[in-house]
C-alpha cells in the first residue's frame, strides 16, 4: 500500500490565478516558491504524489484538453528535473454540480483508489481550499492540511512540526 500526499494544484503547486481567471497555458503556470523543498521533505517521509485538480476552464471552453495536457506534461517534466515523480494526476474538467468528480465530491479520490493501492489512513492532503480539506477528512486521510493560497512555506512548517 502506498502512502500518498494528495496535492491540490492551483494555489499549492503553482500560483493561483486571479479570481475568475484560469491557468490556460504553460506560460501561466508558475511554480510556487518552496514547492520542491516541500515535496523533497515529503519524499523523505515516504510519500508519493497524486494531484487532484478541478479544471472547469475546460468545460467553459477557455482551454482545451490538449492545453491542459501540455500544462500537466510541463508540471511533470519539471518535477522530474527536480528529482521528483508524480504518481498520477486526476482532473475534473466539468462545470459545478454536473458530476461526481468535482471536488469537494469524492470522485477524484475514488478514481485514485481504483487505480493505485493507497493506504488512506497514512496518506495526507494539502490544499488551499477548505472544501478539499473536508473531502480529505471524510475520506479517512490521516491529515488534511489547509494552507493559504501560494503559501507553501506554511505547509513546510506544518510538515516539520508534525512529522519531524
Amino acid at each position: 500500500m502506498k502512502k500518498i500526499a494528495f496535492l491540490d494544484r492551483d494555489g499549492v503547486i503553482n500560483k493561483k490565478a486571479e479570481e475568475h481567471c484560469y491557468i490556460t497555458g504553460v506560460p501561466d503556470f508558475i511554480f510556487n516558491e518552496g514547492i520542491f523543498e516541500l515535496l523533497h521533505r515529503l519524499t523523505a517521509l515516504g510519500f508519493e504524489f497524486i494531484v487532484l485538480t478541478n479544471q472547469r476552464g475546460v468545460a467553459r471552453k477557455l482551454m482545451s484538453e490538449e492545453d491542459l495536457s501540455e500544462i500537466h506534461e510541463h508540471m511533470s517534466e519539471t518535477f522530474r528535473k527536480n528529482n521528483l515523480e508524480l504518481l498520477d494526476i486526476f482532473v475534473c474538467p466539468h462545470e459545478e454540480n454536473s458530476c461526481e468528480c468535482r471536488k469537494p465530491k469524492p470522485g477524484l479520490m475514488v478514481r485514485a483508489q481504483e487505480n493505485h493501492p493507497i493506504d488512506m489512513g497514512n496518506s495526507i492532503l494539502i490544499s488551499d481550499s477548505q472544501k478539499d480539506i473536508e473531502m480529505g477528512m471524510n475520506a479517512g486521510l490521516k491529515y488534511s492540511i489547509f494552507i493559504p493560497s501560494d503559501r507553501v512555506d506554511v505547509a513546510i512548517k506544518i510538515i516539520d512540526n508534525v512529522f519531524i
